[in-house]
């Protein structure tokens, strides 16, 4: 059974001229690109062409006959307003109709869904404001939070690309509700780019078919992307990562009987939320009492939209707001749990892989630092965080069995590696000490919402300028680019693609500094 992609097209009147062409040019590339891959691999693909403007209609069912999908991209014409929820709710149709799942080494690989605007959402009367709220109604229909409902064969990951006068918030939620990637492009003749890199995401996944531990790294995907003549900046790859893994059903990585997606996803990832395992103390709009008895939690779920779950470390459980009406409930803090043995391992804790792991590379290799965000099985098997940002569940003295040690204690197994120990300050368990002992940190935002440190050497001298001038503005080079930073937008741009990221200062105590410098070497590594 082939792969199923369906192409859903703004063709509304913003789109005339240029802008239409582009988008043609971008889909010839695309199709080019996919009956390439037919050719090269064993992995075939039916396309879907949609198209919302004037008309929200399926110019194309699923098929792999690429000359009739080139005909219903020539036939396009801009014009009407951008009824994007007709579109979506058309997509879906088709997927829930003629759509399956390809298996692909013995792994469900479920359709996707490519989603290319220039406008806002509007209604049958030209309203932006209720149409976007139907559009995000539709999305989950795709993702974890509703595709059973809708009878889809599996949660269907949409890829977001926006330019001109798009919404990129709206995009990203959609992006985030369907386990998908979202990408900005400046000019409209990086469609075609980024219509091509989808084509060669897949002819990734055909390569590694039979090789699941490079299918699941980040190094692998750059090191395929360069040999192809792609550069691809580091926001787009954790985009393409996302993506990959969501098409793939992978959740959590420790074992196939460990995915959550099939059933529904219940350890979701919502953008703007801490960190799965991040530390916790009450924050600026606290008010709740004692419940945390004036101490330490750890955020073991994301709830939804500006809301947290944490365990407090005296046991108990509930929800708080960061973000949502508006108040933050918590502040994070660089407080590790500290646990004496294994056994007693709670939410907060820091780990490395143990004397019985099994599951290759998936911690980001020997030595690197997890945590653990909620204990389950009644204590015998864990959740944990890995630097990457990916996720699994361990065996903790289930069947036997001990994938993990303490990050602060030297695992004396026999024939182990040497356990990398972490700097642990416990005089940090005082709220003010990591304050007066730590640093700022100048970070950039990626794509998924996550907040990237700079190099040591780039945040002393951005520092350097900004403590002499909170509004000036410097250039700085990483990863053969170079970025022009301005400290009174708090923003940073790509010289050569004009892509703009948000940058922020933020305080850190010593240990998370160097944790966060740590983890972003790691992901450098090549």
């Amino acid at each position: 059974m082939p792969l199923d992609t369906v192409l859903l097209l703004d063709t509304s009147g913003s789109m005339a001229g240029r802008g239409m062409r582009e988008l043609k040019r971008a889909c010839e590339v695309f199709l080019d690109g996919v009956e390439e891959t037919a050719k090269q691999t064993n992995l075939k693909e039916n396309i879907a062409i949609v198209e919302f403007g004037a008309k929200a209609q399926l110019l194309q069912g699923l098929t792999n006959q690429y000359e009739r999908c080139r005909q219903a991209v020539r036939l396009l014409k801009p014009s009407g307003r951008t009824p994007m929820f007709d579109g979506l709710m058309i997509a879906l149709k088709e997927i829930i109709t003629n759509g399956g799942v390809v298996t692909v080494a013995g792994r469900p690989l479920c359709p996707r869904v490519i989603l290319m605007t220039d406008g806002q959402p509007t209604d049958d009367k030209g309203e932006t404001t209720a149409a976007r709220d139907q559009v995000l109604n539709a999305a989950k229909a795709f993702g974890p939070q509703g595709w059973k409902e809708c009878k889809l064969p599996h949660p269907v990951p949409i890829a977001c690309v926006g330019c001109g006068d798009c919404d990129p918030s709206l995009l990203d939620e959609i992006a985030t509700v369907t386990k998908g990637m979202f990408v900005i492009v400046q000019n409209i003749e990086e469609l075609s780019s980024f219509f091509k890199r989808q084509v060669l995401l897949i002819r990734f996944a055909a390569k590694f078919a039979q090789d699941m531990e490079q299918l699941r790294s980040r190094i692998a995907l750059a090191a395929f992307l360069r040999e192809l003549g792609e550069r691809v900046e580091e926001a787009e790859l954790d985009g393409l990562m996302q993506f990959l893994f969501a098409m793939l059903c992978l959740q959590t990585l420790a074992g196939d009987d460990d995915d959550d997606t099939s059933s529904g996803g219940d350890d979701p990832v919502i953008q703007g939320l801490p960190a799965h395992g991040s530390r916790v103390r009450r924050g600026p709009d606290w008010k709740w009492g004692n419940q945390d008895k004036s101490g330490c939690g750890t955020v073991i779920k994301h709830y939804k939209s500006g809301i947290v779950e944490v365990e407090w470390d005296h046991g108990g459980k509930n929800h708080y707001r960061y973000g949502a009406e508006g108040a933050t409930d918590l502040q994070l803090v660089g407080e590790p749990r500290i646990a004496r043995r294994i056994d007693e391992v709670k939410p907060g804790c820091k780990v490395i892989r143990g004397p019985d792991w099994q599951w290759a590379n998936q911690d980001g290799g020997p030595g690197n630092i997890g945590v653990v965000y909620r204990i389950e099985d009644s204590g015998v098997s864990v959740r944990v965080r890995w630097p990457s940002g990916l996720r699994g569940v361990y065996r903790n003295g289930k069947d036997g069995k001990h994938d993990l040690n303490l990050a602060n204690v030297s695992v004396q197994s026999s024939g182990a590696l040497p356990a990398k120990t972490e700097r642990l300050n416990i005089s940090s368990q005082s709220p003010s000490k990591p304050e007066r002992e730590g640093r700022f940190c100048w970070q950039w935002k990626d794509n998924s919402g996550s907040w990237r440190p700079y190099t040591i050497e780039q945040i002393d001298s951005m520092e350097g300028i900004y403590q002499k001038n909170p509004n000036a503005t410097c250039k700085l080079d990483r990863d053969s680019y170079t970025y022009h930073i301005d400290f009174g937008k708090m923003e940073q741009q790509n010289i050569d693609t004009k892509a703009v990221r948000k940058i922020r200062r933020t305080h850190l105590n010593r240990d998370d500094f160097d944790l966060a410098i740590g983890i972003e070497q790691s992901l450098q590594l090549k």
